[in-house]
């Protein structure tokens, strides 16, 4: 252990007298290994790393039929799947979320968003009495 830490406690030491020692032979030879690395080592490490997700994101979705009722949990995997919209199904809640996905969930979500607005212009109406009374108060006593 102690020889690790004094490895360590050298290197800095060690890596400036390596620069100061760099002849232009030495400088030419860093500079066309860190060029290659660069511009022909790095580029093709990144196309195969690209390649090698892309054939396993491919085959992930080959292997799972998870269509957006399995992942809402309304349906079973490798099961029927009508789409949201399937007259006769009995959607039971999901687990994910509180509110049950189905045709009417486009009704529900702006109902939801119209109901936070109008408090929303009910919270800023009261705010700006209070500041009028405030004002009033303050100034026409």
């Amino acid at each position: 252990m102690s020889a690790i830490t004094a490895w360590f406690a050298k290197l800095p030491r060690n890596a400036q007298l390596s620069v100061q020692r760099l002849t232009l032979y030495g400088w030419l030879r860093l500079l066309l290994i860190v060029s290659v690395y660069v511009f022909l080592i790095r580029p093709w490490l990144m196309k195969l790393a690209e390649k090698s997700q892309i054939a396993a994101h491919e085959k992930a979705a080959k292997t799972s039929v998870a269509g957006p009722n399995v992942l809402r949990g309304h349906a079973k995997a490798g099961g029927d799947e009508g789409g949201d919209a399937v007259e006769g199904k009995d959607y039971e809640t999901s687990t994910t979320s509180s509110w049950s996905w189905g045709p009417n969930a486009r009704k529900r979500q702006k109902q939801a968003v119209d109901e936070a607005v109008e408090k929303e212009l009910i919270q800023a109406e009261q705010d700006a009495e209070d500041a009028d009374v405030e004002f009033l108060k303050k100034y026409c006593t």
